[in-house]
């Protein structure tokens, strides 16, 4: 299997091809909405309902969490306005990213894999 995309080149293939406006709207919902129906499942799930809506919340929570460093990378490529320069020549593989954004609902998948990659990203302190 080929490498793993990276999660910046992600957020800025999205950017590129639907537009700034509607990936940072698409994120924040990526974030927001399952942060708010993970909490409520985990609620239910706490108060006794069931051990299955309690781990629903957990996988809800989870997504929400793999949304947050697309969105914070979308933001970051907006504000540069290097939508272009990261996104467009990355859309020839653009089937790539869009196979492997499976990833964002393996819990905690994105988040591991973004630190793993700032961490090796030039001009950033490892450490």
């Amino acid at each position: 299997m080929s490498r793993l995309i990276e999660v910046r080149k992600l957020a800025a293939v999205d950017m590129a091809w639907l537009g700034a406006r509607v990936i940072l709207a698409e994120y924040a919902a990526g974030v927001l909405l399952p942060l708010a129906l993970g909490v409520l499942s985990l609620r239910t799930g706490l108060r006794g309902a069931s051990s299955v809506q309690f781990l629903l919340g957990v996988w809800l929570l989870a997504i929400a969490a793999n949304y947050v460093p697309l969105f914070l990378y979308a933001v970051a490529i907006a504000r540069s306005g290097s939508v272009e320069l990261e996104g467009r020549p990355e859309i020839a593989r653009a089937g790539r990213y869009g196979l492997q954004q499976v990833m964002i609902l393996v819990p905690l998948m994105v988040v591991i894999l973004s630190l793993l990659q700032e961490r090796r990203r030039p001009g950033t302190k490892a450490g």
